[in-house]
C-alpha cells in the first residue's frame, strides 16, 4: 500500500513559524509484514504523535524503537523507519520554528528522535493523554496539538528569531549557493556570532543547511527528469564535481541518483514537495 499523506495550512499566527501540520498513512497488505519508509534532510524539524504501535528508526545500521510522541531534530544524513504500518500526525516546523515554539535550543538534537517528554517534562502529560484519547481521530488530535502550540507560541515570547530567520530565507532564495561571506554581510553578523546562533536555533551550521537545500532543489529537479544528465546538474547547481555531486547524493537520500526510483516509500519526499513546490 503506499503513504497516504494530507496536510494543512497551520493558524494563522502560527505560520511564520510551523510549515504545515498533517496527517501521514501507511499499512502493509497482511498488517504483519515490515517495510523500509525512507527519510532524508529537509531543513526542517518534525513533530509527531503515532496512533498506532511505534515503529522503528534505522540509522546506519543501528535500530532504535521511537516514542509515540515524539521530537525530530534536523537530520543531516539518510534514515528509514521500518514497520507494518504508519499512522501519525506530525507538525512540519520551520527551520528555526521548533527553537521559537517550543523553547528547545537545537544544537544537540541533530540527527535524535527523543521522546518529547525528555525535552519538556511534565508540562506535556495533559496533551499526551488528551491526544491518546483521541487516538482513533486524526483531525481531532491535530487541534489538540494546534491549539497547545498556539499556547507555547506565548510562553517562548522571548525567543527573538528574526535574525536567523532571514538567513534561512537568504539561503534558499539562492539555492543554498549564497557564500558564507556573503551570509554574515547581509546579516550583520560575525562569521562566529551568525555560527552559533544558527546551530542553536536551526541545529545546523549555516553550511550543512545550505547544502541540504541544494540537495532538495536537486532532488525535484531529478524527479521531474526523463533522462539524467548529471554533469548538467553539477554545472547548474556548482557542484566540484561528479563525483562530489553523486557522493553527497547519497548520503542525504541512501541512494545514488540514478537509483532514487529505489525508494518507493519515502516520507521526506511529501515534506519536501510541500516546502519546496
Amino acid at each position: 500500500m503506499k503513504l497516504q499523506f494530507s496536510s494543512y495550512i497551520p493558524h494563522i499566527a502560527l505560520q511564520p513559524y510551523v510549515e504545515a501540520i498533517g496527517y501521514a498513512h501507511m499499512q502493509t497488505g497482511n498488517g504483519e509484514e515490515q517495510q523500509r519508509i525512507d527519510l532524508f534532510p529537509t531543513g526542517y524539524s518534525v513533530l509527531n504523535f503515532t496512533l498506532c504501535e511505534p515503529c522503528r528508526l534505522v540509522d546506519t545500521g543501528k535500530s532504535k524503537n521511537l516514542d509515540r510522541f515524539n521530537f525530530a531534530g534536523q537530520m543531516s544524513k539518510h534514515q528509514f523507519l521500518v514497520a507494518s504500518k504508519i499512522s501519525m500526525v506530525f507538525v512540519l516546523f520551520r527551520p528555526y520554528g521548533a527553537y521559537r515554539l517550543l523553547g528547545i535550543p537545537q544544537n544537540s538534537l541533530k540527527n535524535e528522535c527523543p521522546p518529547l517528554s525528555s525535552l519538556l517534562g511534565s508540562q506535556i502529560i495533559e496533551l499526551t493523554n488528551r491526544m491518546e484519547d483521541q487516538a482513533d481521530n486524526h483531525l481531532a488530535v491535530l487541534q489538540l496539538l494546534q491549539e497547545w502550540l498556539l499556547k507555547q507560541l506565548d510562553q517562548n515570547s522571548n525567543r527573538p528569531t528574526d535574525r536567523i530567520s532571514f538567513v534561512c530565507q537568504k539561503i534558499m532564495q539562492h539555492r543554498g549557493a549564497l557564500p558564507i561571506l556573503e551570509l554574515n554581510r547581509l546579516s550583520c553578523m560575525s562569521k562566529r556570532s551568525m555560527e552559533q546562533h544558527f546551530k542553536e536555533q536551526v541545529g545546523l551550521s549555516p553550511k550543512t543547511f545550505s547544502r541540504i537545500i541544494r540537495f532538495n532543489l536537486v532532488y525535484k529537479q531529478i524527479q521531474n527528469m526523463q533522462h539524467g544528465d548529471w554533469m548538467n546538474i553539477v554545472e547548474h547547481f556548482d557542484y566540484f564535481d561528479q563525483s562530489h555531486f553523486i557522493h553527497e547524493f547519497r548520503n542525504f537520500f541512501g541512494y545514488t541518483p540514478s537509483q532514487n526510483h529505489l525508494s518507493t516509500q519515502n516520507i521526506s519526499r511529501q515534506v519536501s514537495s510541500i516546502i519546496f513546490d
